[in-house]
């Protein structure tokens, strides 16, 4: 099967480090080991391709930041589109593939004028996220945009909230896809010598470990984490930090505050390295702070499963679609539950191994990027069957 994989954000290099960056590495490669002809085309490219998968830069020149950003971002989408087609004409793909993204709307011209079946992914509720976190002054046009693209669309989401998000904005077929994780590379035991070297340069020497693994942002509530170790402060658990992001300076000064425990900051690692950060912990917390419109499927969930560890996180239903009945989950934002749940695993050993490998065979059996893949690729044949009716579907 020939797929085009339409990023036309240029806010997700390729081989970039955040998470949608891994997301799109993770799934083209997945795609391409599976057997597909994947062509990535990209707005914005700082590394290398996934192996096996090729490239078509499509530079849309510089983007500013305010109203002029998103105008040239309208202007950048237009050339995306226009470009994809000329090559697409070459190629002839069978599914046209296109993450949903701000002001991008053309996939479903590309996929009709090749005779393709068309799959939206969605990640998240792009025009409403982007006017919470930044403002958007053209919301009319984005929104527009979001619902052209999703018109009768066969949509991939990684949770359930965004499956029905696209289902009210006429999707034809919304199914659930969780994020997966690299299980291969995240496999417990790989990484000791690793391990060994990570825990002495950051003085973890003895201690149980408890990690955060992920950038530094409000919402993923390392605060929230800071706080239930003030409550229950101990001598023998030490907190690691991994990832850098705007709240870090903040997050130091509390953990400062913080007797007994100590906490350290990793600072950003490159990615290859995060499985053996990862491997360095004992408990994995992902303390997200409350809200009404949780809709992430939490890469970091999905690595530390992977890696077998037991893990804390807060109780939505994209955390809870990840983790089934393995580790603990907790009520956002409760830090006093929180501490509880990390003081009874950091207690016992036994506890926690066994929460790992409950995780760990849940990961190899249900997240691995080849799952991913495999459920990926259903999606295209009924995408390219053309299959009516609208409905919700878990591929969970």
């Amino acid at each position: 099967m020939k797929v085009a994989y339409l990023l036309p954000d240029p806010g997700i290099p390729v081989g970039g480090t955040k998470g949608a960056s891994v997301h799109v590495n993770a799934i083209c490669r997945a795609l391409a080991s599976s057997g597909a002809d994947v062509t990535l085309y990209a707005a914005r490219v700082t590394g290398s391709p996934p192996p096996g998968v090729r490239l078509v830069h499509i530079d849309p020149g510089p983007v500013p930041s305010g109203r002029e950003g998103e105008v040239a971002r309208m202007a950048a989408a237009r050339r995306f589109y226009e470009q994809a087609t000329a090559s697409m004409k070459r190629d002839r793909p069978d599914v046209v593939h296109e993450r949903l993204t701000l002001f991008g709307a053309g996939g479903a011209d590309l996929a009709a004028e090749a005779g393709a079946g068309r799959l939206v992914e969605v990640n998240a509720p792009i025009a409403e996220e982007r006017a919470r976190h930044f403002g958007l002054f053209h919301s009319e046009a984005a929104h527009e945009a979001e619902r052209k693209a999703l018109h009768r669309a066969h949509v991939s989401a990684v949770s359930s909230p965004l499956a029905r998000w696209a289902g009210e904005r006429g999707a034809a077929r919304a199914a659930v896809v969780p994020n997966g994780a690299d299980t291969s590379a995240l496999s417990p035991g790989r990484w000791n010598r690793e391990v060994e070297a990570i825990r002495l340069r950051m003085g973890l020497e003895g201690k149980t470990v408890v990690g955060f693994v992920g950038s530094l942002k409000p919402w993923h509530g390392v605060e929230v984490l800071l706080e239930a170790l003030s409550i229950a402060p101990r001598s023998d658990v030490s907190v690691m930090i991994v990832g850098d992001g705007p709240r870090r300076w903040a997050l130091e000064s509390m953990a400062s505050e913080i007797p007994a425990t100590r906490t350290v900051f990793s600072g950003a690692v490159p990615q290859e390295q995060v499985p053996a950060f990862v491997a360095a912990t004992d408990i994995s917390v992902a303390p997200y702070t409350p809200s009404d419109e949780f809709y992430f499927s939490p890469l970091k969930v999905a690595e530390a499963m992977a890696a077998g560890k037991a893990v804390v996180a807060s109780d939505f239903e994209p955390v809870a679609e990840l983790m089934g009945d393995t580790g603990v989950r907790v009520p956002a934002g409760d830090a006093r539950r929180l501490a509880e749940a990390v003081g009874l695993l950091a207690d016992d050993p036994e506890l926690r191994q066994r929460l790992g490998g409950e995780a760990r065979t849940r990961a190899v059996r249900m997240l691995d990027w080849s799952q991913v893949a495999a459920r990926t690729i259903d999606l295209y044949h009924q995408a390219c069957s053309a299959v009516g009716g609208v409905g919700l579907e878990t591929a969970v």
